[in-house]
């Protein structure tokens, strides 16, 4: 009966062993699943931050497209305000020969309603004197 009895209290310390590791056993199992999730948790999170790097990628090359183009457009802006500095002077000197000539004009047409003046006196003068 002695050996049943070591038998049987070798066989209850085996089955406490096997509960015991079948209690961590699912502990571990309890932990691989938790892991398992915060991994996969983790990898949502990134797919989500790469996602919004991605955008401010996209939005930084936007910006720098849209500086490179405000950029062409000042140099324009700059372009055109010299051209219209230029038409400007321009302008002044035409402005100024139009004026010269207009005084001109003016003391042409002065000369000659005093040349038809004397004309007319003269043409008055000799038709008396005839």
């Amino acid at each position: 009966m002695t050996d049943r009895t070591e038998e049987a209290s070798k066989l209850g310390t085996l089955l406490e062993e096997i509960e015991h590791l079948e209690h961590t056993r699912t502990a571990l199992l309890k932990r691989v699943e938790s892991a398992r999730s915060n991994l996969i948790e983790a990898g949502n999170k990134t797919a989500s931050m790469h996602a919004s790097v991605d955008l401010l990628c996209d939005h930084i090359s936007d910006t720098t497209n849209n500086a490179e183009e405000i950029s062409a457009l000042e140099r324009e802006i700059h372009e055109v305000e010299r051209g219209l500095e230029q038409m400007g002077a321009d302008t002044s000197g035409l402005i100024f020969e139009a004026e010269s000539l207009h005084d001109t004009l003016n003391e042409a047409d002065d000369e000659l309603e005093r040349l038809s003046l004397i004309l007319i006196e003269r043409k008055g003068k000799h038709s008396k004197g005839h």
